[in-house]
């Protein structure tokens, strides 16, 4: 063939698979967030194998582990799926580093050796592909459509960043530190605020000074994670920086010394760098990546801040309001021309361990505390409660007076049998102020169930497909 001949065929083709790709190719773009700790990447994991499970092999053979999502892809005659096929689309030219499902998985299933996956510590993403038959007759002549799924996981610390876009560096700089004069976290800054107290207003413009006050602060913002449990903590990359490590645009800290600091001063430098902060984070990931999605999954272990005390859970719906409310606005910006969320998913994570009794509680008092603040008005959220690897069964337990109470049994990590867990109440809403005298539960990290090695088998879960269900539900 003539060259002529091959780029009139090449063209030829590259029409047409425009053409199918047109009508039969769709993608939605899902982000799963939350506060750190929800469980974003044990989610992302049993929402890949539970798809995976439910799509490949012959029909009769498909695991039906998705039960609600199954129902909205049930043809008429209810016996068969319009789900046609599932899988992993390569990597391609993908700008994004790639989310390691098969090995995360792997390392889940094995057993009693298996161990969760580690803290988020930057973004991955994947695509699944799931090949659906067209439910309307007249849809069927234009072919089998293929619907992409493209999942970001990124670190909960980030979350705290979209509130930050929205503020001046003096007005971020009071807010952080009325918070360090109040307990718990005074407890933790007590040395930032010896620095602080040792600066001079005219103080010269000093890397090696910004430096060690960035420290300094971060280091507060650590030990309150972790000895405090708290999560409205800023900036975000401060205490996950990310592939990029710590650059030194970084290198600033909250400081109200310098009302009207002038060039060439520490109180300019500070000031500088916050506003570069906030130009990076916004061009190199919310409006590079964040904005191009189109559904949220946010997950908040609202039973952690619960167990960790008033001054955790405080925290905890603190941030969750401001971050609705930023969702609000920044979906109003017009650096998101014509783009916005069609449905968020917010889910109260690890309800497994809380009994079936209890666990609507968990959504009922997430639902709650969010709606308390804003949500994006112009998506639509939907609550829910969810346990991606359910790690529990429910029983019934006698106490010493012969009564039955629910609780759930499971398996402490490095351990070798079960055991029976009764975390106590939990409230459904407000949480009332008698809750916070009574003492509170330490739930012990559980280990995930035995499941089968490979990357099409199911696993156990609570509602992750009622999630996906209204997730999805108007695209399906």
């Amino acid at each position: 063939m003539s060259s002529f001949g091959i780029v009139i065929r090449d063209g030829f083709h590259a029409t047409r698979d425009a053409a199918w790709n047109a009508v039969n190719l769709d993608t939605e773009r899902i982000a799963v967030t939350g506060l750190s700790r929800a469980g974003k990447t044990v989610f992302l994991v049993s929402m890949i194998s539970n798809l995976l499970a439910m799509g490949r092999g012959v029909a009769g053979n498909r695991k039906n582990t998705l039960p609600k999502l199954a129902d909205l892809l049930r043809e008429n005659d209810a016996c068969s799926s319009r789900l046609l096929d599932a899988e992993i689309e390569n990597a391609g030219t993908q700008d994004f580093p790639f989310f390691d499902y098969e090995g995360l998985r792997d390392q889940l299933a094995r057993g009693t050796a298996a161990t969760w996956p580690p803290v988020t510590d930057r973004p991955a993403m994947t695509t699944l592909r799931l090949k659906l038959r067209r439910s309307s007759r007249l849809g069927q002549f234009a072919g089998d459509r293929v619907l992409r799924l493209e999942l970001l996981d990124y670190p909960g610390e980030w979350l705290m960043d979209l509130p930050l876009l929205e503020q001046s560096y003096e007005t971020w700089s009071a807010e952080v530190l009325a918070d360090l004069s109040q307990p718990p976290r005074s407890r933790f800054a007590a040395e930032f605020t010896a620095f602080l107290g040792a600066l001079q207003s005219a103080a010269p413009a000093s890397d090696k000074t910004a430096t060690h006050g960035f420290r300094l602060y971060r280091d507060a913002l650590r030990r309150a994670r972790e000895d405090a449990g708290l999560r409205w903590l800023q900036p975000g990359r401060f205490l996950m920086p990310g592939p990029a490590g710590e650059i030194p645009l970084m290198h600033f800290f909250p400081w109200l010394g310098a009302p009207s600091p002038v060039r060439g001063t520490l109180g300019a430098l500070l000031r500088d760098r916050f506003e570069e902060y906030k130009k990076h984070v916004r061009a190199d990931f919310f409006e590079k990546h964040f904005s191009r999605f189109t559904r949220q999954v946010v997950l908040v272990d609202v039973l952690g801040a619960l167990f960790a005390g008033r001054e955790a859970f405080e925290d905890t719906t603190r941030a969750l309001r401001s971050i609705g409310q930023a969702y609000a606005r920044l979906l109003e910006r017009d650096w998101l021309p014509g783009r916005g969320i069609k449905s968020i998913a917010f889910a109260a994570t690890k309800s497994d361990h809380v009994d079936d009794l209890q666990r609507d509680n968990l959504r009922k008092t997430l639902q709650y505390y969010i709606e308390a603040g804003k949500v994006p008005k112009r998506g639509r959220a939907t609550y829910h409660t969810v346990a991606a690897v359910r790690c529990t069964t429910d029983i019934d337990v006698r106490d010493a007076e012969g009564r039955t109470h629910r609780a759930v049994q499971g398996l402490p990590l490095g351990e070798n049998r079960q055991r029976p867990f009764q975390p106590g109440f939990v409230p459904a809403g407000e949480v009332p102020e008698a809750y916070w005298s009574n003492p509170y539960f330490v739930m012990p990290q559980l280990a995930p169930p035995e499941f089968a090695p490979g990357d099409a088998h199911p696993i156990q879960h609570i509602n992750l497909d009622a999630v996906l269900a209204d997730l999805l539900r108007d695209e399906l």
